[in-house]
């Protein structure tokens, strides 16, 4: 992603002064160099304050004193960006921002807030192409946002040569985590496409767990009025409404029929003395089917409470045999002592006698054998004792079943005896037009279920949809295209580590990201992290050639990542701490001076590897001495002999 920073500005809090502004040329390496307190270091937290972090790290007392606002004009792909931040006094921050987007930047002689944080940073994150999306899955627990991208840009002095973290902000945990959860998506493993699908898969299971619930619920209530409409059918027969043969049909026949007779004439029915003998032929047909239900049910229950009995003995039994092995295991080591010494090391007297331990031993290893010989209940048990639950259910819903159409039938005959003086006969035509009452009332519910027969063609859409977004979600995929990524990294790591002052650079070693470290080949299959090798100069060659490695890595596809890194004294690690600002690079040998001098190089080559679309900054103690003759690297400043960040009068 094209994002290199063009200017760095100040604008002081006296107004009577202008503001300053750095220059830094994009697609090379710049180095800004100085003495020690000279505001090299508030660098990179005066850009990362610019580009809407959290909280504001630039140092008190000189520079935050001194400036009113902090901005950066960055070059973007077609136009040019001014973030400005307004200092943020006894905050620890500020959202006050000023936001200027064009061709070309015209700097304010002083800032005036038009945005703030938020903005810039929904700003950044639609740049930067980054998905909106939030997610609820194992690799996110927030959506990426370009703020998370700042710790492949920055390295600074307490980083840059660092055993234990190799990646900007990572010392928290709250960093890292996110960091970490965010990698696969930032080496191109996860796509927003996939993003994407991993959302709406998400939310398609949510739904097609719901849709499966109620077609359950759907089922069990259809074959509740299945039973009920079997029932009506035969009192329609007994009141010869249907014919005899209506029994036997199918349950979407009898459900048309049925809605079909409400719609008739009732005048023009007659009650057929054969229906009604039907009809109490029926009832003693469903009672000994009640029986045979319960007999066969009743079985089933005492089968269930003898193996569950069985698995309880079982278990009691287990248990026991645990006891006593766990109380016999004393005797192994009693019996090695023994062997080892003579001595008995409970009673300190010589023992040549073993039979007694071998009775003890013996029993040990019986018991042990009876234990493992009832670890596990064979797997057959389990089936019998899953299919005798499963007979159970099914046996009682099928009664209930009967039970309810029993129920109906004899309601007939017990509401014609309650009847008998008011209403002489159930069979009249009053009575049959209350009963196609019942009927329409009866088939207007099941036509509701009915109406709810899309859920079926809903749910196979549903499980058809989570198919393709599972293909495109694959884990496996996923795992080989970040494999491929890290392999690919590492190849690019290994380049430029060889061109710096690195023990052991032909030892191949690769990012861990799961753990923000690489890892190197101890050989013999040991893995050695970067904690565990010694040395800063080890430490610091590592870091470079892995953030540049990354940087190169990125540059081969469309990454959200900015095309900047800003290294802060990477060349410390050679400085000696004895000697002071003036003479600090005379005093290095020329070993060293060769090694920070490679460092240069190592930056100019990784630029030359991504076809000049990147850009470096470096803050140095180091000067044009070492890295003068090397091509491509432009010195921006030099702070000395009195030149620094804030200029002298604006402290005065």
């Amino acid at each position: 992603m094209q994002f290199q920073i063009e200017k760095l500005i100040l604008w002081p809090k006296n107004q009577k002064y202008s503001y300053k502004d750095i220059n830094l040329n994009i697609n090379s390496v710049n180095v800004i160099t100085g003495d020690s307190r000279t505001g090299k270091s508030a660098i990179i937290p005066i850009i990362d304050y610019c580009l809407a972090s959290g909280e504001c790290y630039i140092p008190t007392q000189t520079i935050r004193n001194a400036c009113s606002w902090f901005g950066v004009v960055v070059k973007l792909e077609k136009s040019k960006v001014l973030l400005a931040r307004k200092e943020p006094g006894t905050q620890k921050s500020t959202s006050d921002m000023m936001f200027i987007l064009g061709e070309e930047i015209e700097i304010p002689d002083m800032p005036e807030k038009n945005s703030n944080c938020q903005a810039v940073k929904r700003f950044l994150d639609e740049y930067a192409r980054l998905s909106f999306l939030e997610t609820e899955d194992s690799y996110y627990g927030r959506r990426p946002a370009f703020r998370d991208l700042m710790s492949f840009c920055f390295q600074p002095q307490n980083v840059v040569a660092n055993a234990n973290i190799l990646f900007y902000k990572t010392d928290k945990t709250e960093h890292r985590n996110k960091l970490i959860n965010i990698f696969p998506y930032v080496l191109g493993a996860i796509t927003p496409e996939v993003l994407s699908a991993r959302q709406e898969l998400m939310d398609l299971q949510r739904k097609l767990k719901k849709k499966e619930s109620d077609y359950e619920k759907l089922c069990e209530l259809t074959i509740r009025w299945e039973n009920e409409i079997k029932a009506w059918i035969s009192v329609a027969i007994e009141l010869g409404l249907l014919e005899e043969n209506s029994r036997n049909m199918k349950f979407e026949t009898q459900l048309v029929l049925l809605q079909e007779i409400v719609k008739d004439n009732t005048e023009d029915k007659i009650i057929k003395g054969n229906g009604i003998i039907k009809s109490s032929e029926e009832i003693v047909m469903l009672r000994e089917t009640e029986n045979e239900l319960a007999m066969e049910l009743t079985k089933y229950k005492n089968r269930h409470i003898e193996m569950s009995q069985l698995m309880k003995s079982v278990s009691d039994y287990r248990d026991a045999l645990s006891i006593q092995v766990e109380r016999l295991n004393i005797t192994e080591w009693l019996d090695e002592k023994a062997k080892k010494e003579n001595i008995c090391p409970v009673c300190q007297q010589k023992c040549s006698d073993a039979s007694q331990r071998n009775i003890y031993l013996s029993r040990l290893e019986d018991n042990r054998k009876k234990k493992k010989h009832v670890e596990e209940i064979p797997a057959a048990f389990e089936r019998e004792y899953d299919m005798v639950k499963g007979q159970i259910q099914r046996l009682t819903d099928e009664l209930v079943a009967v039970q309810k159409r029993i129920r109906i039938e004899e309601n007939k005959f017990k509401q014609l005896r309650e009847n008998e003086e008011a209403n002489p006969s159930r069979y009249t035509l009053d009575g049959i037009s209350r009963f196609l009452g019942k009927i329409e009332y009866a088939s207007e519910a099941v036509a509701s279920l009915e109406a709810d027969g899309e859920l079926s063609s809903e749910i196979a859409n549903l499980r058809e949809r989570i198919a393709e977004l599972k293909k495109i979600a694959d884990e496996s995929v996923i795992k080989k295209k970040i494999e491929n990524a890290i392999t690919k990294i590492s190849v690019k790591q290994m380049e430029l580590l060889k061109l710096m002052d690195a023990e052991r650079p032909d030892d191949p070693f690769r990012l861990d990201y799961k753990n923000l470290t690489v890892e190197v080949d101890g050989g013999e299959g040991r893995k050695d992290y970067l904690w565990e090798i010694g040395s800063g100069s080890n430490w610091l060659a590592y870091h470079v050639s892995t953030i540049l490695g990354l940087q190169e890595f990125f540059s081969t596809f469309q990454s959200s990542v900015p095309n900047f890194v800003v290294f802060d004294q990477p060349s410390q690690v050679y400085f000696p701490h004895s000697s002071t600002d003036d003479d600090e690079v005379q005093d290095l040998g020329d070993l060293d001076r060769e090694a920070v001098k490679s460092i240069f190089t190592t930056m100019t080559k990784c630029i030359a590897n991504v076809n000049y679309n990147m850009q470096i900054l470096v803050l140095e103690h180091a000067d044009s001495s070492i890295y003068g003759d090397v091509q491509g690297v432009n010195e921006v400043c030099v702070w000395r002999n009195g030149e620094k960040l804030i200029p002298l009068e604006w402290i005065q």
